[in-house]
């Protein structure tokens, strides 16, 4: 086993201690489909000359001894890395396609103590479960981990669509085990471990929701309601703030604020791309305006898919105002366009109000 030291810039000493905050790394050798297993101990060392004193601070003690995560790219390997951080579990598996090699990727950086490419071995003695794949891919990593969860596990995602799939979740899963829906609103356009962060989920809002029991309604029942605190409490201590709503209210949402959205940035840079020799012009509008369009084309047609009614609902709201522009551009109606481009700007002002309320 060896052992080393550290600094923790984030972390502080009471002011009247002349201390330095570190922390003592104890870590198992790597093996071929493990990376090592690492003990973090905060501790301050307090040093004058030809002295030191070393005061061990409490561990916070993990809320789950193995955690599997299925699907270690960008989302996956950044919660890996924020539950090691953060001290969640003892261990974290991850798994990932055969001859991928997000696997190795992700025991390279710490994402994972242990790499798997059979989704129903990883999961054999897990508390917690979170689909973290594409969610085109639920229902075939639900079909093959159901049989071996264990009882009273606790099982979520990270999916951006929720109606489809907590209607895979009560098919496929046993009900020995409880799903709790969640979607934890950050991301990136980039993919892969390679770009993981361990602070991806800092500060974010999950949107957390809870399965609704036949003939009971919503957020009922003492299982749900445990199942539901749990996740909720792992989130939270991921550095998220949570948000309970049912799974139709939640896709309708996802749908105006990001699925939408989406659609906008890719159509715009459709429309701009038939003239590839503009691109000598761009500037920052461009950019920001069509980031998301570099997001995984595979991700987001699963998401376009599974949110459909929503998405084609609301997609059919945006054509109606752009012909509604175009109209008024068409026959120089200036007043029409600046009544557009106002109520625009309101809604938008609007919207970041609530947001910043939160």
């Amino acid at each position: 086993m060896r052992c080393t030291t550290g600094i923790l810039p984030a972390l502080k000493t009471p002011k009247k201690q002349a201390g330095c905050l570190r922390y003592l790394c104890c870590s198992t050798p790597r093996t071929q489909n493990s990376s090592p297993t690492k003990w973090i101990v905060p501790t301050i060392f307090y040093g004058v000359p030809g002295r030191l004193r070393i005061h061990f601070l409490p561990m916070q003690e993990p809320q789950f001894q193995c955690v599997t995560i299925l699907g270690v790219g960008l989302l996956g390997a950044s919660l890996g890395l924020a539950i090691k951080h953060h001290g969640l579990a003892v261990r974290v598996h991850g798994v990932g396609r055969a001859g991928s090699p997000s696997n190795q990727k992700a025991l390279e950086i710490g994402s994972i103590d242990q790499a798997f490419t059979d989704a129903a071995v990883a999961v054999a003695d897990s508390d917690l479960v979170i689909l973290a794949a594409n969610v085109g891919q639920f229902p075939a990593l639900m079909t093959a981990i159901a049989p071996v969860l264990k009882r009273g596990a606790l099982v979520t995602d990270v999916g951006s669509t929720k109606q489809q799939v907590m209607k895979w979740a009560g098919k496929l899963l046993p009900g020995t085990v409880d799903f709790i829906g969640s979607h934890p609103m950050a991301g990136s356009e980039k993919r892969g471990p390679e770009n993981a962060r361990a602070d991806l989920y800092q500060e974010a809002l999950c949107l957390i929701c809870p399965p609704k029991l036949r003939g009971r309604g919503a957020f009922t029942g003492s299982r749900v309601a445990a199942g539901t605190e749990k996740i909720e409490k792992f989130w939270k201590a991921v550095g998220m703030r949570t948000r309970q709503l049912d799974a139709q209210q939640h896709d309708h949402w996802v749908a105006l604020i990001s699925h939408i959205p989406h659609a906008a940035a890719c159509m715009t840079a459709l429309v701009a791309g038939r003239n590839e020799e503009a691109g000598a012009a761009i500037a920052g509008g461009f950019v920001d305006t069509t980031r998301v369009a570099s997001g995984d084309p595979a991700m987001w047609t699963d998401i376009f898919l599974t949110n459909r009614v929503e998405v084609n609902r609301n997609l059919g709201v945006a054509i109606q105002a752009l012909r509604k522009l175009q109209s008024a551009i068409g026959r120089g109606d200036q007043q029409a366009v600046l009544e557009f481009l106002q109520m625009a700007k309101q809604r938008h002002e609007s919207l970041l109000s609530q947001r910043d309320a939160r």
